[in-house]
């Protein structure tokens, strides 16, 4: 079998007040906690279901040892001039880990990037095992939850601000995993550094900002030169579950009870306080987001009849 590895990156700026949008509140100290206990519950999550290592990419690895007594954090470089008043500051530093996947010496390691707001619910499917054998990138394809949100114009228009002269096909990767060898990675870079600086000169422009838009791009362009890029979400290698109202349409909990890992980005506080891992994770866990979305819908209803008042 292909070695293989997974990763999660955790960026840590203490000048920052904030390092999240989505779910977390309290002072600095208090989200970089929630964080770092969300890497060890991802740690121990994957450790149980595939036996295998999770690699913390950090600024600051003496930082998260003086919280972490179990993660394994490597330190590497990070570069990247990102404007402080841009949303998701942090995210943006992937492009550096992308950077750092493709400059390494391990040239044929098989290196995954997921979120650390994620849980892993089984196994690792046969489907993934397959591309990493073949040393087949995925991706995770969100395009279907977007259009509800933006609108397919609006998509497709932002895309083409970094794809002058091309008429772009609207494909919207989640920042939330993707795979590959050193060579795909290298691809991924190349397609990213022919567009970034635009990226950073026009980001108030966007809909949305992030590493999302910049892999967007890249992996689209790859795909009409000819690379095949699996998506990862087909197979239910991933899923992201949102616990908020959403404008697209979600399917029930049950519909991901089989999936190897489930994104749930409004839910870190949660992530960060789950003290079991075992087979009885998903239920657990389909329990508490069955909870909070009733309790969103009540909130919802009372706020209706306030109104009508």
């Amino acid at each position: 079998m292909k070695d293989f590895r997974f990763y999660t990156l955790l960026y840590i700026d203490t000048e920052r007040k904030s390092v999240s949008v989505n779910g977390i509140k309290g002072n600095f100290e208090k989200q970089i906690e929630t964080y770092i206990r969300c890497c060890e519950v991802l740690a121990n999550s994957l450790a149980f279901f595939t036996s295998r290592e999770l690699i913390v990419l950090t600024n600051q690895k003496d930082y998260i040892e003086r919280y972490s007594r179990s993660l394994s954090a490597v330190e590497i470089p990070f570069s990247l001039k990102i404007p402080r008043d841009i949303e998701f500051y942090s995210a943006h530093y992937k492009i550096d880990v992308i950077d750092y996947f493709k400059s390494r010496e391990d040239q044929g390691e098989y290196a995954i990037l997921i979120d650390s707001d994620v849980l892993c619910l089984n196994t690792i499917p046969q489907n993934l095992l397959n591309c990493i054998e073949n040393s087949i990138p995925v991706y995770y394809n969100v395009t279907s939850q977007r259009y509800p949100a933006y609108g397919r114009d609006r998509l497709i228009q932002d895309k083409e601000i970094l794809m002058p002269g091309e008429s772009s096909l609207g494909i919207w990767a989640g920042g939330e995993f993707i795979g590959g060898d050193r060579e795909f990675y290298g691809q991924l870079a190349d397609e990213i550094k022919q567009r970034q600086q635009v990226y950073f000169e026009k980001y108030k422009l966007f809909h949305h900002q992030g590493d999302e838009v910049l892999v967007s791009v890249a992996i689209e362009s790859l795909l009409r030169k000819g690379v095949y890029i699996c998506d990862v979400g087909s197979f239910g290698g991933i899923s992201r579950y949102w616990s908020q109202p959403t404008r697209h349409v979600q399917n029930r909990w049950k519909a991901f009870l089989s999936n190897f890992l489930i994104h749930l980005p409004a839910d870190k506080v949660y992530i960060s306080q789950i003290k079991k891992v075992d087979e009885r994770l998903k239920i657990r866990t389909g329990r508490y987001l069955a909870a909070k979305r009733f309790d969103n819908r009540l909130r919802s209803m009372v706020r209706k009849m306030i109104g009508k008042r």
